[in-house]
């Protein structure tokens, strides 16, 4: 008998796959879908059926009507709030050589901190397998809701665009 190579691919990451194809089909490309189909309704169709009027719509309507304040009032309630303040020339000096002292501290710390105050930079091959081992972690638990795993994918097309700005586009030239 031939032996056969084991594929890459198992049903896990097929389902994994597919759920990362899933969630990145917009809203935009299924509504284009259903109206190539011919499913569209245009807007007259849509209106055929009578639309019943929301009762607590019309409690609600009926206390504004009764209501003694104007639309003046309303719109002007806030127009005396003070939103920012009038800085003085000495406070602006102030400002500026705070900000100048602290530069020159920061400066004067770089020379003594610690190197081990300092964090490894991350490449994109450890944040994409620190992705796949916590999907693997909650992939095992139980009850995990939906938006864990939207989480993941929102966080996997970050590392993704973050790959792709890396890349460089050969040139013709680089083959020969």
């Amino acid at each position: 008998m031939e032996q056969q190579s084991a594929s890459p691919i198992n049903v896990l990451h097929a389902i994994r796959m597919t759920d990362k194809a899933w969630r990145s089909v917009s809203e935009t490309t299924i509504s284009n879908c259903f109206k190539s189909c011919g499913f569209s309704m245009s807007q007259e169709e849509a209106s055929e059926e009578p639309l019943e009027p929301d009762m607590s719509l019309e409690a609600d309507w009926n206390k504004l009507q009764n209501t003694e304040v104007q639309f003046e009032d309303y719109v002007t309630c806030d127009e005396g709030l003070a939103t920012t303040g009038t800085l003085t020339d000495a406070e602006i000096i102030d400002v500026v050589n705070q900000d100048i002292n602290e530069d020159n501290v920061d400066e004067n710390d770089v020379d003594h901190t610690d190197p081990a105050d300092f964090k490894p930079l991350i490449s994109n091959k450890e944040a994409r397998a620190a992705i796949n081992t916590l999907r693997s972690f909650i992939e095992r638990c139980d009850d995990i809701e939906d938006r864990v795993f939207s989480s993941l994918f929102e966080h996997e097309k970050i590392i993704d665009k973050k790959s792709a700005n890396c890349l460089n586009q050969k040139k013709i030239t680089d083959f020969f």
